[in-house]
Protein backbone atom coordinates (compact mmCIF):
# COMPACT_ATOMS: atom_id res chain seq x y z
CA UNK A 1 0.00 0.00 0.00
CA UNK A 2 2.78 2.06 0.44
CA UNK A 3 3.32 2.57 -3.06
CA UNK A 4 -0.58 3.92 -3.85
CA UNK A 5 0.34 6.38 -0.94
CA UNK A 6 3.05 7.54 -2.55
CA UNK A 7 1.76 7.99 -5.96
CA UNK A 8 -1.79 9.37 -4.23
CA UNK A 9 0.81 12.06 -2.45
CA UNK A 10 2.63 13.18 -5.86
CA UNK A 11 -0.31 13.06 -7.54
CA UNK A 12 -1.95 16.09 -5.30
CA UNK A 13 1.72 17.90 -5.02
CA UNK A 14 1.25 17.65 -9.15
CA UNK A 15 -2.47 19.15 -8.83
CA UNK A 16 -0.99 21.86 -6.28
CA UNK A 17 1.78 22.61 -8.58
CA UNK A 18 -0.68 22.72 -11.29
CA UNK A 19 -2.80 25.09 -9.98
CA UNK A 20 -0.28 27.68 -8.78
CA UNK A 21 1.05 27.95 -12.15
CA UNK A 22 -2.21 28.85 -13.32
CA UNK A 23 -3.02 31.32 -10.78
CA UNK A 24 -0.16 33.12 -11.60
CA UNK A 25 -0.24 33.21 -15.03
CA UNK A 26 -3.37 34.65 -14.82
CA UNK A 27 -1.70 37.03 -12.98
CA UNK A 28 1.28 37.59 -15.56
CA UNK A 29 -1.34 37.51 -18.14
CA UNK A 30 -3.18 40.67 -16.11
CA UNK A 31 0.33 42.26 -16.00
CA UNK A 32 1.56 42.03 -19.19
CA UNK A 33 -1.86 43.07 -20.65
CA UNK A 34 -1.90 46.20 -18.64
CA UNK A 35 2.24 46.96 -19.55
CA UNK A 36 0.66 46.20 -23.17
CA UNK A 37 -2.04 48.93 -23.59
CA UNK A 38 -5.06 45.83 -23.47
CA UNK A 39 -2.50 43.61 -25.84
CA UNK A 40 -1.32 40.25 -24.36
CA UNK A 41 2.47 39.47 -25.10
CA UNK A 42 2.79 35.63 -25.91
CA UNK A 43 5.28 34.13 -23.57
CA UNK A 44 6.57 30.58 -23.05
CA UNK A 45 5.53 28.66 -20.02
CA UNK A 46 8.14 25.78 -18.89
CA UNK A 47 7.03 23.00 -16.47
CA UNK A 48 9.51 22.05 -13.50
CA UNK A 49 10.32 19.46 -15.34
CA UNK A 50 11.47 20.86 -18.37
CA UNK A 51 13.90 23.48 -16.03
CA UNK A 52 15.06 20.36 -14.02
CA UNK A 53 16.51 18.78 -17.28
CA UNK A 54 17.76 21.63 -18.60
CA UNK A 55 20.02 22.51 -15.90
CA UNK A 56 20.57 19.17 -14.46
CA UNK A 57 18.88 19.11 -11.58
CA UNK A 58 19.99 23.16 -10.73
CA UNK A 59 23.07 21.09 -9.43
CA UNK A 60 25.99 23.03 -8.26
CA UNK A 61 28.23 22.79 -10.96
CA UNK A 62 25.53 24.72 -13.01
CA UNK A 63 25.67 27.55 -10.91
CA UNK A 64 27.01 30.86 -12.70
CA UNK A 65 26.49 33.50 -10.09
CA UNK A 66 25.02 34.11 -6.69
CA UNK A 67 24.22 37.50 -5.38
CA UNK A 68 23.86 36.84 -1.62
CA UNK A 69 20.41 34.98 -0.35
CA UNK A 70 18.67 37.32 -3.10
CA UNK A 71 19.20 35.31 -6.38
CA UNK A 72 20.79 32.59 -8.08
CA UNK A 73 21.84 32.21 -12.12
CA UNK A 74 22.30 28.72 -13.48
CA UNK A 75 23.58 27.78 -16.99
CA UNK A 76 21.46 25.22 -19.13
CA UNK A 77 20.50 23.33 -22.57
CA UNK A 78 17.05 23.11 -23.72
CA UNK A 79 15.76 20.15 -25.50
CA UNK A 80 16.72 21.91 -29.09
CA UNK A 81 20.07 22.36 -27.59
CA UNK A 82 19.54 26.22 -26.95
CA UNK A 83 21.69 27.37 -24.34
CA UNK A 84 19.88 29.40 -21.44
CA UNK A 85 20.38 30.93 -18.43
CA UNK A 86 17.70 30.25 -15.72
CA UNK A 87 17.26 32.83 -12.61
CA UNK A 88 15.70 32.01 -9.73
CA UNK A 89 15.49 34.79 -7.20
CA UNK A 90 14.07 34.53 -3.68
CA UNK A 91 12.04 37.57 -3.39
CA UNK A 92 9.24 36.15 -4.89
CA UNK A 93 8.74 33.15 -2.21
CA UNK A 94 5.04 32.03 -1.24
CA UNK A 95 5.50 34.19 1.99
CA UNK A 96 6.12 37.27 -0.02
CA UNK A 97 3.16 38.35 -1.76
CA UNK A 98 4.58 41.24 -3.06
CA UNK A 99 8.15 39.81 -4.32
CA UNK A 100 6.18 37.91 -6.26
CA UNK A 101 4.01 40.89 -7.84
CA UNK A 102 7.73 42.50 -8.56
CA UNK A 103 8.92 39.33 -9.83
CA UNK A 104 5.59 39.16 -12.32
CA UNK A 105 6.92 42.86 -13.32
CA UNK A 106 10.24 41.84 -14.41
CA UNK A 107 8.75 39.08 -16.15
CA UNK A 108 6.22 41.46 -18.11
CA UNK A 109 8.96 43.92 -18.95
CA UNK A 110 11.29 41.80 -19.89
CA UNK A 111 9.12 40.22 -22.55
CA UNK A 112 8.31 43.38 -23.91
CA UNK A 113 12.10 44.52 -24.33
CA UNK A 114 13.91 40.97 -25.29
CA UNK A 115 14.46 42.05 -28.77
CA UNK A 116 16.61 45.43 -28.20
CA UNK A 117 19.82 43.94 -28.11
CA UNK A 118 20.57 45.86 -24.47
CA UNK A 119 18.28 43.62 -22.83
CA UNK A 120 18.43 39.94 -22.30
CA UNK A 121 16.69 37.74 -24.37
CA UNK A 122 13.73 36.43 -22.14
CA UNK A 123 12.44 33.23 -23.58
CA UNK A 124 9.33 31.88 -20.74
CA UNK A 125 9.15 31.63 -17.04
CA UNK A 126 8.00 28.56 -14.73
CA UNK A 127 5.66 29.56 -12.39
CA UNK A 128 4.66 25.90 -10.88
CA UNK A 129 7.39 25.80 -8.44
CA UNK A 130 7.33 27.49 -4.98
CA UNK A 131 9.62 29.79 -6.34
CA UNK A 132 9.43 30.75 -10.24
CA UNK A 133 12.50 30.75 -12.64
CA UNK A 134 13.10 33.07 -15.59
CA UNK A 135 14.13 31.42 -18.71
CA UNK A 136 16.53 33.39 -21.17
CA UNK A 137 18.05 32.54 -24.15
CA UNK A 138 21.85 33.19 -24.72
CA UNK A 139 22.88 30.88 -27.50
CA UNK A 140 26.94 29.74 -27.05
CA UNK A 141 27.83 33.61 -25.60
CA UNK A 142 29.04 33.53 -21.89
CA UNK A 143 27.70 36.54 -19.23
CA UNK A 144 29.87 38.66 -17.06
CA UNK A 145 28.46 40.72 -13.98
CA UNK A 146 30.37 44.54 -13.61
CA UNK A 147 33.05 44.56 -11.03
CA UNK A 148 34.78 48.18 -10.53
CA UNK A 149 36.73 46.36 -8.06
CA UNK A 150 38.47 44.95 -11.62
CA UNK A 151 39.83 47.22 -14.33
CA UNK A 152 37.50 48.02 -16.63
CA UNK A 153 39.15 50.23 -20.06
CA UNK A 154 38.25 53.84 -20.07
CA UNK A 155 36.84 52.60 -23.56
CA UNK A 156 35.07 50.09 -22.04
CA UNK A 157 32.98 51.97 -19.59
CA UNK A 158 31.70 54.46 -21.93
CA UNK A 159 30.86 51.87 -24.08
CA UNK A 160 28.84 50.34 -21.20
CA UNK A 161 27.45 54.21 -20.16
CA UNK A 162 26.68 54.81 -24.03
CA UNK A 163 24.40 51.22 -24.08
CA UNK A 164 23.04 51.69 -20.61
CA UNK A 165 21.68 55.41 -22.05
CA UNK A 166 20.31 53.74 -25.35
CA UNK A 167 18.54 51.12 -22.70
CA UNK A 168 16.95 53.44 -20.58
CA UNK A 169 15.74 55.85 -23.72
CA UNK A 170 14.21 53.08 -25.16
CA UNK A 171 11.90 52.50 -21.88
CA UNK A 172 10.99 56.13 -22.60
CA UNK A 173 10.26 56.28 -25.61
CA UNK A 174 9.48 52.81 -27.62
CA UNK A 175 6.01 52.61 -26.41
CA UNK A 176 2.74 54.14 -25.83
CA UNK A 177 3.14 55.29 -22.48
CA UNK A 178 6.76 55.89 -20.56
CA UNK A 179 8.47 53.25 -18.61
CA UNK A 180 10.88 54.17 -15.83
CA UNK A 181 13.62 51.77 -14.81
CA UNK A 182 13.83 52.96 -11.21
CA UNK A 183 16.24 50.20 -10.34
CA UNK A 184 19.18 51.70 -11.60
CA UNK A 185 22.57 49.11 -9.36
CA UNK A 186 25.50 48.45 -11.44
CA UNK A 187 25.23 44.78 -10.69
CA UNK A 188 21.74 44.64 -12.69
CA UNK A 189 24.41 45.63 -15.82
CA UNK A 190 25.73 42.40 -17.77
CA UNK A 191 28.23 41.70 -20.55
CA UNK A 192 28.38 39.49 -22.92
CA UNK A 193 31.56 38.05 -24.10
CA UNK A 194 31.44 41.02 -26.90
CA UNK A 195 31.25 43.57 -24.02
CA UNK A 196 27.57 44.47 -25.08
CA UNK A 197 25.82 45.75 -21.72
CA UNK A 198 22.42 44.06 -20.82
CA UNK A 199 20.02 45.94 -18.21
CA UNK A 200 18.31 43.63 -15.98
CA UNK A 201 15.59 43.41 -13.42
CA UNK A 202 12.60 45.28 -14.13
CA UNK A 203 10.92 44.45 -10.33
CA UNK A 204 10.30 47.91 -9.63
CA UNK A 205 10.25 49.33 -13.43
CA UNK A 206 6.62 51.71 -13.66
CA UNK A 207 4.17 53.34 -16.14
CA UNK A 208 3.67 56.69 -16.52
CA UNK A 209 -0.52 56.81 -16.71
CA UNK A 210 -1.33 59.01 -20.24
CA UNK A 211 -1.19 62.30 -19.79
CA UNK A 212 1.23 62.61 -16.85
CA UNK A 213 5.07 63.33 -16.59
CA UNK A 214 5.47 61.36 -13.39
CA UNK A 215 4.00 59.01 -11.34
CA UNK A 216 3.93 58.73 -7.42
CA UNK A 217 4.35 56.04 -5.35
CA UNK A 218 3.63 54.71 -1.80
CA UNK A 219 7.18 53.16 -1.41
CA UNK A 220 10.57 53.61 -1.96
CA UNK A 221 12.54 50.89 -3.90
CA UNK A 222 15.92 50.32 -5.41
CA UNK A 223 20.28 50.72 -4.52
CA UNK A 224 20.00 54.04 -1.79
CA UNK A 225 22.85 55.31 -3.95
CA UNK A 226 20.65 55.66 -7.27
CA UNK A 227 17.62 57.41 -5.85
CA UNK A 228 16.58 60.73 -5.96
CA UNK A 229 15.56 63.24 -3.33
CA UNK A 230 12.45 63.11 -4.83
CA UNK A 231 11.78 59.50 -4.98
CA UNK A 232 13.22 59.28 -1.61
CA UNK A 233 10.89 62.40 0.49
CA UNK A 234 7.68 61.87 -2.12
CA UNK A 235 7.67 58.91 -3.78
CA UNK A 236 7.86 60.67 -7.29
CA UNK A 237 9.00 59.10 -9.93
CA UNK A 238 9.12 60.61 -13.66
CA UNK A 239 12.45 59.83 -16.24
CA UNK A 240 14.13 62.49 -14.13
CA UNK A 241 14.63 59.72 -11.74
CA UNK A 242 16.30 57.43 -14.37
CA UNK A 243 18.42 60.27 -15.14
CA UNK A 244 19.80 61.14 -12.01
CA UNK A 245 20.21 57.31 -10.94
CA UNK A 246 22.55 56.94 -14.40
CA UNK A 247 24.19 60.37 -13.56
CA UNK A 248 25.32 58.09 -10.47
CA UNK A 249 26.25 54.96 -12.35
CA UNK A 250 28.36 57.31 -14.93
CA UNK A 251 30.40 59.09 -12.03
CA UNK A 252 30.83 55.81 -10.59
CA UNK A 253 32.27 54.45 -14.12
CA UNK A 254 34.40 57.00 -14.16
CA UNK A 255 35.99 57.13 -10.51
CA UNK A 256 35.35 53.54 -9.12
CA UNK A 257 33.52 52.55 -6.36
CA UNK A 258 35.88 53.65 -3.98
CA UNK A 259 36.65 56.97 -5.25
CA UNK A 260 33.24 57.57 -5.59
CA UNK A 261 32.31 56.97 -1.47
CA UNK A 262 35.60 59.16 -0.60
CA UNK A 263 34.57 62.14 -2.63
CA UNK A 264 31.62 62.08 -1.31
CA UNK A 265 32.13 61.21 2.20
CA UNK A 266 28.83 59.23 2.83
CA UNK A 267 28.25 56.63 5.90
CA UNK A 268 25.01 56.52 5.89
CA UNK A 269 23.15 57.49 2.52
CA UNK A 270 19.55 56.82 3.78
CA UNK A 271 20.61 59.79 5.63
CA UNK A 272 19.42 62.98 3.52
CA UNK A 273 21.51 64.99 5.46
CA UNK A 274 24.08 63.35 3.96
CA UNK A 275 23.32 63.52 0.69
CA UNK A 276 25.75 65.84 -0.68
CA UNK A 277 27.26 65.99 -4.19
CA UNK A 278 30.47 67.98 -4.79
CA UNK A 279 29.69 70.68 -6.90
CA UNK A 280 31.63 71.56 -10.25
CA UNK A 281 33.35 68.27 -9.79
CA UNK A 282 34.05 68.51 -13.11
CA UNK A 283 37.04 71.23 -12.33
CA UNK A 284 39.06 69.16 -10.96
CA UNK A 285 39.69 67.75 -14.15
CA UNK A 286 40.72 71.03 -15.60
CA UNK A 287 43.12 71.66 -12.84
CA UNK A 288 44.52 68.94 -13.88
CA UNK A 289 43.55 67.34 -10.01
CA UNK A 290 42.22 63.98 -12.17
CA UNK A 291 44.06 61.52 -9.68
CA UNK A 292 41.41 62.91 -7.27
CA UNK A 293 39.19 61.98 -9.26
CA UNK A 294 39.48 59.12 -11.80
CA UNK A 295 39.99 55.56 -10.86
CA UNK A 296 43.35 55.03 -9.97
CA UNK A 297 43.39 51.61 -11.58
CA UNK A 298 42.11 52.83 -14.82
CA UNK A 299 44.54 55.51 -15.00
CA UNK A 300 47.49 53.09 -13.93
CA UNK A 301 46.10 50.65 -16.87
CA UNK A 302 45.57 53.40 -19.40
CA UNK A 303 49.68 54.43 -18.78
CA UNK A 304 49.25 58.60 -19.15
CA UNK A 305 46.52 60.00 -20.15
CA UNK A 306 46.34 62.38 -23.16
CA UNK A 307 45.05 66.00 -23.49
CA UNK A 308 41.50 64.85 -25.88
CA UNK A 309 41.28 61.59 -23.48
CA UNK A 310 41.24 64.29 -20.26
CA UNK A 311 38.68 66.44 -22.17
CA UNK A 312 36.43 63.49 -22.86
CA UNK A 313 36.79 62.87 -19.40
CA UNK A 314 35.60 66.01 -18.44
CA UNK A 315 32.81 66.68 -20.82
CA UNK A 316 31.47 63.09 -19.61
CA UNK A 317 31.56 64.80 -15.54
CA UNK A 318 29.77 67.87 -16.97
CA UNK A 319 27.10 65.39 -18.56
CA UNK A 320 26.63 63.56 -15.39
CA UNK A 321 26.46 66.25 -13.34
CA UNK A 322 23.75 67.60 -15.83
CA UNK A 323 21.75 64.15 -15.07
CA UNK A 324 22.03 64.88 -11.39
CA UNK A 325 21.00 68.31 -11.37
CA UNK A 326 23.91 70.25 -11.17
CA UNK A 327 23.98 72.10 -13.99
CA UNK A 328 20.49 73.65 -14.99
CA UNK A 329 17.93 71.82 -17.07
CA UNK A 330 17.93 67.79 -16.67
CA UNK A 331 18.47 65.98 -20.03
CA UNK A 332 16.38 63.51 -21.68
CA UNK A 333 17.76 60.29 -21.75
CA UNK A 334 17.67 60.26 -25.74
CA UNK A 335 19.59 63.07 -25.69
CA UNK A 336 22.24 61.52 -23.22
CA UNK A 337 22.88 58.49 -25.60
CA UNK A 338 23.07 60.75 -28.28
CA UNK A 339 25.90 62.45 -26.49
CA UNK A 340 27.77 59.81 -25.41
CA UNK A 341 27.90 58.17 -28.39
CA UNK A 342 29.64 61.37 -30.11
CA UNK A 343 31.91 61.76 -27.41
CA UNK A 344 33.25 57.69 -28.30
CA UNK A 345 33.58 58.70 -32.06
CA UNK A 346 34.48 61.97 -32.91
CA UNK A 347 35.33 63.99 -29.68
CA UNK A 348 38.68 66.01 -30.08
CA UNK A 349 40.70 68.02 -27.69
CA UNK A 350 39.12 71.42 -29.22
CA UNK A 351 35.29 70.02 -29.27
CA UNK A 352 35.36 71.02 -25.57
CA UNK A 353 37.51 73.76 -24.91
CA UNK A 354 35.04 76.05 -22.92
CA UNK A 355 34.24 72.88 -20.85
CA UNK A 356 30.46 72.30 -21.63
CA UNK A 357 28.69 69.90 -23.34
CA UNK A 358 26.32 70.56 -26.53
CA UNK A 359 23.54 69.73 -24.55
CA UNK A 360 24.14 71.73 -22.09
CA UNK A 361 39.54 43.70 -18.79
CA UNK A 362 38.24 41.44 -16.56
CA UNK A 363 35.25 40.79 -14.91
CA UNK A 364 33.93 38.39 -12.66
CA UNK A 365 32.46 35.74 -14.83
CA UNK A 366 28.78 35.47 -14.77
Amino acid sequence: MDWWKKKKSLTVVQKQSLARGLERGAMLTEDLIECCDGKSNPIKFFSPSQIFKATENLCKSSIVSEFYDYERWYSGTLDNQRMILVKKSWRAQPSNPEGFCSEVRDIAISSMVSGHKNFMKLVGCCLETEIPFMVYYVGKKQYSRIDLVTILSWKRRMKIAEEIATALAYLHTAFSRPFLYCNMDIRNILLDEDGVAKLIDFSNCVSIPHGETFVKLGYVRGAYDYIDDDYMTTGLVSEITDAFAFGILMQKLLTGEEVFRHLYGRKDWKNLAKRKFPRWLSKSLGEERMNEIVDPKMLEKMGGVSEEERCRMEAFLILSERCIRLRGEVPKMVQVAKELKRLRKDLTSSSFSSGETQIGPAQRHF
